[in-house]
């Protein structure tokens, strides 16, 4: 009799562990944070004509902004530990400028250099990247109301502006604000492969929804220059090459579960 009451209450248990157990199979998030900023790159010394055998002298460089991170994800858990995920981002990468000028002696009349200098100096262009992944999630703990995970994505992204590129303005003895190109860029790479590699912990809000803090590293590849160009060619054309650079973003997402996977009751 003890037996059977002994069996009767762990096929009990057993039963009701079976009816809470469950862990969220399907769900959408939305998140949004904040990235850091990157010196792209920076060239001294660099010589540009002013007349035939003189010469002004530039130290350029270009800086990226830090600014803000939103998107939307989907994943899908076909077990506890192991996800898939699919997500597009929004990312503001505001371009900074610098430049200084070391005029040639004695200075050259009607130079543009310096107000063109000037111009681009503090200058911030608008560049955003929208950027599409895939990837891999690995949690722990996966039952519990706060359990840490980590996820691995790859995919490409767009952007809007070349890093390489710089353009001016300075007032012609007519007094009009006229427009220069200081530093060119014909073909401009402004599409790329990234990877983010992430560490979070996810908290439970009930039985639907789901809040995440999360750090990010964003390895991404972005144009830079390599060295000095032709001294004689206005606009400049520097060397330049892709560069993978780690972009560091701190984000905040709310999950919405859309099924969760039930065990087989027995």
């Amino acid at each position: 009799m003890i037996g059977l009451l002994a069996l009767g209450a762990t096929s009990g248990a057993a039963r009701l562990a079976a009816q809470q157990g469950g862990e969220p199979h399907l769900y959408l998030s939305i998140f949004g944070g904040g990235h850091t900023g990157q010196e792209l790159w920076l060239l001294e010394k660099q010589p540009i004509i002013v007349l035939p055998s003189q010469y002004d002298t530039l130290d350029l460089g270009r800086t990226m902004a830090s600014g803000f991170i939103v998107g939307a994800s989907g994943a899908y858990f076909p077990g506890p530990h192991i996800g898939f995920e699919a997500e597009i981002a929004l990312m503001s990468m505001t371009l900074e400028s610098s430049c200084s000028i070391r005029q040639s002696q004695p200075p050259v009349v009607n130079d543009i250099g310096p107000a063109l200098c000037a111009s681009v100096q503090g200058q911030g262009v608008s560049n955003n990247a929208v950027s599409f992944s895939v990837g891999v999630i690995a949690r722990a703990l996966a039952d519990r109301s706060l359990h840490p995970y980590v996820r691995l994505d790859a995919g490409i992204v767009s952007r809007t502006h070349s890093t390489i590129e710089m353009i001016g303005s300075y007032v012609d003895p007519d007094g009009n604000v006229v427009s220069q190109t200081l530093v060119s860029d014909e073909n401009p790479d402004n599409t790329g492969p990234h990877v983010t590699a992430a560490f979070g912990l996810a908290l439970s809000l009930g039985p639907g929804y789901q809040l995440r803090l999360e750090g990010r590293d964003l390895m991404m590849q972005l144009d830079r220059v390599t060295g000095q160009g032709n001294a004689n060619s206005v606009p400049l054309v520097l060397p330049h090459s892709e560069h993978i650079y780690h972009i560091f973003a701190l984000t905040v997402a709310l999950d919405v579960i859309l099924e969760k996977q039930h065990h087989r009751r027995y």
